[in-house]
């Protein structure tokens, strides 16, 4: 998180740890398996809080109110490792990449299309339900990840910051994506 993919090495995340470098490599064999490591299970993390949040009662646009919340979350009091997760995976090990970790790779990309999807079906039941502008909803997703994911650029942890705290910001973010998106929106 603090260096980026390229500049960090395995004496890095060793030193940080308090470990011996020989303690990394025994659970990752290469500083490519640890970041993408990382990228999976931040994504299984946060399938696993946002995915049950479809089957809540109420309008879609209640549902997408949750799932933006549980993501902005995640991002806020999962800081690092959502940081590292929100970054550009493919730029970093796409070029030379070994076929077991093109194929990690390739589960982890699946990992994020499936998430987008969480989100896609949601705005899909907001377009039926006539709540949402009608409009390509995979298209939809993106911006409305971005700027949920955007908490990684601008967002750090203040000393003495409540739950509340979290929430306040978690739910000024949630408002602005689920009106945007409403027809009748910002737009003219």
């Amino acid at each position: 998180m603090e260096f980026g993919y390229t500049a960090t090495s395995l004496d890095h995340v060793a030193e940080r740890l308090g470990a011996t470098k020989g303690r990394v490599y025994h659970y990752f064999p290469s500083k490519a398996d640890l970041f993408l490591g990382i990228h999976q299970a931040a994504m299984e993390t946060l399938i696993a809080k946002v995915e049950p949040l479809l089957d809540l009662p109420g309008t879609a646009a209640e549902r997408l109110h949750a799932m933006a919340m549980a993501h902005a979350r995640m991002l806020m009091t999962r800081s690092p490792e959502q940081k590292v997760a929100v970054g550009k995976l493919e730029r970093h090990l796409l070029r030379g990449a070994t076929a077991r970790h093109q194929r990690t790779l390739q589960a982890i990309v699946r990992l994020r299309d499936d998430y987008e999807e969480l989100f896609a079906e949601v705005l899909r039941d907001g377009m039926r339900e006539g709540i949402f502008e009608e409009q390509p909803a995979r298209l939809a997703t993106k911006p409305l990840l971005g700027a949920l994911n955007w908490l990684t650029v601008w967002y750090h942890p203040r000393r003495g910051e409540t739950g509340e705290d979290i929430d306040v910001i978690a739910r000024t973010i949630a408002d602005f994506v689920v009106k945007g998106l409403r027809k009748g929106g910002p737009l003219p």
